[in-house]
């Protein structure tokens, strides 16, 4: 990866990810998402945000 590609990925709006669940289901969801950004190239050097909210609660019981 170039000097140039470094910065534009600086200046990109951050990828922005939120999962929310009970702990094990984020929990591999969020390795999921580790694996798809180490495998690409174009997410190297690029800012990512993620918001993580563990619930233990059902679905049903959330709203």
């Amino acid at each position: 990866m170039n000097t140039l590609t470094r910065v534009i990925n600086r200046l990109r709006r951050p990828l922005r990810i939120r999962l929310v669940g009970p702990a094990h289901q984020t929990a591999a969801a969020l390795y999921g998402v580790a694996q798809m950004v180490d495998r690409r190239d174009d997410m190297n050097g690029r800012r990512i945000r993620i918001d993580l909210t563990i619930r233990e609660k059902p679905l049903e019981e959330w709203r």
